[in-house]
């Protein structure tokens, strides 16, 4: 695995450090290669660049395809795989769910289904925003105003740029999956121990944070490390964002 990026308003680079510390963990436990299922792997540019690994037969799902064809092409190998589906022959280590549980319609469906895959004393690592957290509030505030829009189209024509400028390289996301949970510590333990499991790790990533704070609070990288740091020392209901990981109930 390589190192993580530099850290970022949304505390991508601890939430990458955190599960990469428990892929290791579990591996060293096993004493053996393992398995791990990226559940939402999207464009493998924020977390399957930072795990795939020769430990590591990896495996990433997806339903948007243009983000899958970005994965293969950049990513794929001999032991990193990309598909739209998960493989129903075979059973993983670790299965990751980073900003994943947020988008699902049903999501003890689809953990039900996914720890049909997980083996017995495997985990799943992952994170999910607070639903009431001050990243969702953000987020809410800026899509009734479209500031963000607003602020990026300004800086865009200052620096000589269309939106549609070819020689800015588009890396695919799929920006039509929303957020259709907003979860409470509470009702994310309820949907997490109706699919059989239940947590084992639980901790805050960031205080606060979006895409319009992070084009402008948030450009000051100490500003950036005090919004992860102080994240550590807040009580779960003020964090914007969360880790965790899970096992199977025994």
């Amino acid at each position: 695995m390589i190192s993580a990026p530099p850290e970022n308003v949304y505390a991508t680079s601890k939430k990458i450090k955190f599960i990469q510390k428990w892929i290791r963990m579990h591996s060293e436990k096993l004493e053996r290669k393992i398995r791990v299922l990226d559940f939402g792997c999207g464009n493998g540019e924020e977390l399957a660049r930072f795990i795939i690994g020769s430990q590591i037969d990896y495996v990433g799902v997806d339903i948007h395809e243009p983000s899958l064809n970005h994965a293969r092409s950049e990513l794929g190998g001999d032991n990193a795989v990309f598909a739209s589906q998960i493989p129903k022959d075979q059973t993983f280590d670790v299965i990751v769910l980073s900003e994943v549980l947020e988008h699902l319609d049903d999501p003890v469906a689809v953990l039900n289904e996914l720890v049909t895959s997980l083996n017995d004393d495997g985990i799943v690592v992952g994170s999910v925003p607070n639903g009431y957290g001050l990243t969702e509030i953000e987020k809410y505030i800026d899509a009734k105003l479209k500031i963000y829009p607003a602020l990026r189209w300004v800086k865009r024509t200052i620096s000589g740029r269309a939106a549609g400028d070819a020689s800015v390289v588009k890396i695919p996301y799929n920006y039509e999956s929303g957020h259709v949970q907003f979860y409470t510590k509470f009702s994310l333990r309820r949907v997490v121990r109706a699919a059989g499991l239940e947590i084992k790790d639980f901790q805050n990533g960031s205080f606060m944070g979006a895409d319009l704070s992070g084009a402008t609070i948030f450009t000051w990288k100490k500003l950036i490390a005090i919004n992860t740091w102080v994240a550590d020392f807040l009580p779960f209901w003020a964090a914007a964002t969360w880790h965790f990981v899970l096992c199977k109930k025994i």
